[in-house]
């Protein structure tokens, strides 16, 4: 299900058409699973991350979150990236997104 909606949220951001509320501050802790993902699960040969970085620090602009909701987001983040090991699979569902993310 998780997947799924990283997904959805991945594909409007592409449009370019979305807008702040709560649950798009709950979802930003997909994109920080996959920013974290190449280093969390030692993904190698992975495109540079500044296109990620720079996508979510729009977001946290646009959302308004503050350094301590991202604190605690990010720490959210990456127990739920530890917690399944299939999210660090190379085939897996994870590592295509962050490929095309970072493009």
């Amino acid at each position: 299900m998780k997947k799924i909606v990283l997904a959805t949220v991945c594909a409007v951001l592409a449009i370019g058409s979305i807008a702040p509320a709560h649950a798009q501050k709950e979802a930003i802790g997909m994109f920080y699973e996959m920013q974290m993902a190449p280093k969390v699960c030692n993904w190698t040969g992975v495109a540079d991350g500044k296109k990620l970085a720079a996508t979510i620090a729009d977001m946290e602009k646009g959302l308004g979150i503050s350094s301590s909701e991202k604190a605690t987001m990010m720490k959210q983040a990456e127990t739920e990236l530890k917690s399944d090991p299939s999210n660090c699979d190379p085939n897996g569902m994870l590592r295509p997104m962050y490929d095309e993310a970072v493009k």
